[in-house]
């Protein structure tokens, strides 16, 4: 005799995604470092153009840093926005900022590029500035992610 439950299991399994312990990020911030590319396949690399005058650079395709990196969020009366990473996110910022002086580091939220400064110094605090105000949403939305990030590495 067939289970009379199991249809409706199937059915339900094939049309609700799964969940693994979170729901996806509800915005996308990515720190990537300029590359020139030698020695890297197409997929490693991507080419991204930077404000303002859409100069063409390439990039490697896996972030540095990205919102799961991300502790905290403020604003500076200026306008100047405060990124502040968790310890990855610092190792991380450090390492990428002292081995790539003279290169372009880009900051892209949602796809867009928000920043993109030549590394001119290593920064090992953990915090990157970046020097205009950036959309209330966009600020409301970061400042969420930090938090839940908090959050989580509470429970961890």
């Amino acid at each position: 005799m067939r289970a009379p439950w199991l249809l409706p299991v199937l059915f339900f399994l094939l049309f609700v995604p799964a969940q693994a312990g979170h729901s996806p990020p509800k915005i996308f911030l990515r720190v990537h470092i300029q590359t020139a590319g030698d020695g890297m396949s197409s997929q490693e690399t991507t080419t991204i153009a930077i404000p303002p005058n859409g100069e063409r650079i390439l990039i490697r395709s896996l972030p540095e840093i990205t919102e799961n990196d991300l502790a905290d969020v403020q604003q500076d009366p200026s306008g100047t926005i405060r990124l502040i990473f968790n310890h990855h996110g610092q190792i991380a910022l450090n390492a990428v900022t002292g081995e790539n002086q003279g290169r372009i580091l880009v900051v892209l939220i949602d796809g867009y590029v928000v920043y993109a400064p030549t590394i001119d110094e290593q920064i090992n605090s953990g915090e990157l500035d970046i020097p205009h105000q950036l959309n209330p949403q966009v600020m409301q939305l970061l400042q969420e992610t930090a938090k839940k990030n908090n959050q989580q590495a509470a429970r961890t």
